[in-house]
């Protein structure tokens, strides 16, 4: 749902740009911001010194949403746009968020199951997403049921933020990661269902690249 935010959220981090940065530069620094989210969980969550590190973890995520909403603005805007960019745009954003969420797996006293079934399902969310585009109608989905990328982002952001502050927490973050898979697996029948209602009535044809 914060998805339909985009635009809004586009405008307020438009000046970050300014007329130095590129739609590259954007996607390089989402890349870092990704790392740093990743080491932020890890370093947070198994050194007690350093627990303050999972402060930064929302902080991280909210500069990594900034530049996933730059790049693609950017190329728009200064006409560089291009189906390699969009492979990588949407390939990087899926391998970010395995990096981010997925170095939860090394952190003792996280059961580990959640864990693969929220990557499993928000791999799944996205396929559909993109898969939007294969099919009559032609659109990339962004429906969500709090379980966008951007939804996503926010309650892992949260959950970092209450790990700090209530360390024994983590003894109920597999719960928790339940939770927001339960979000994700909605989005995923959200945009099966926009998918086929919208192409309903329109002209579909089957074909590979060795043909029909």
């Amino acid at each position: 749902m914060l998805y339909l935010q985009k635009g809004n959220f586009q405008k307020v981090t438009r000046w970050i740009a300014g007329k130095w940065m590129s739609a590259n530069q954007a996607t390089l620094f989402g890349c870092i911001f990704v790392a740093l989210v990743s080491s932020s969980f890890y370093v947070g969550l198994t050194n007690e010194k350093l627990r303050w590190a999972l402060l930064l973890v929302p902080l991280f995520l909210i500069l990594r949403m900034m530049m996933n909403a730059l790049d693609g603005m950017l190329a728009r805007e200064y006409g560089t746009s291009s189906v390699s960019g969009e492979i990588w745009n949407e390939g990087l954003d899926i391998i970010g968020d395995n990096i981010c969420y997925g170095i939860l797996l090394f952190v003792p006293g996280i059961s580990k199951w959640p864990i693969v079934l929220f990557i499993i399902l928000f791999w799944a969310a996205e396929f559909f997403g993109v898969f939007g585009k294969s099919m009559p109608g032609g659109v990339r989905r962004h429906e969500t049921f709090l379980g966008g990328k951007p939804d996503r982002a926010v309650w892992m952001g949260l959950m970092a933020l209450i790990l700090f502050f209530s360390p024994g927490f983590i003894e109920f973050a597999g719960h928790y990661i339940l939770v927001v898979c339960f979000f994700v697996f909605m989005t995923i029948v959200i945009r099966i269902r926009k998918i086929i209602s919208e192409s309903k009535g329109k002209k579909y044809e089957s074909y590979t690249w060795i043909g029909k």
